[in-house]
């Protein structure tokens, strides 16, 4: 690949078990014991989420090759 051309961006399928595997990976940090923690970890997990898709629309963003 030449140093101009970017990677190809991912799959739907391959972002959907990209995701999968990290969310496995956080919720086994968390060491959740419930239902209800589970839900409270994914509650801040998709806080996050929305944080960094904001700050994404709101900010210019420039990308220096």
């Amino acid at each position: 690949m030449s140093k101009d051309k970017s990677p190809e961006a991912l799959s739907h399928k391959e972002m959907q078990h990209l995701v999968l595997t990290h969310v496995q990976a956080y919720l086994n940090a968390c060491h959740c014991q419930s239902r209800k923690d589970v839900l409270q970890a994914l509650t801040h997990w998709q806080d996050v989420g929305t944080e960094m898709a904001d700050f994404i629309r709101h900010t210019r963003i420039i990308i220096v090759h």
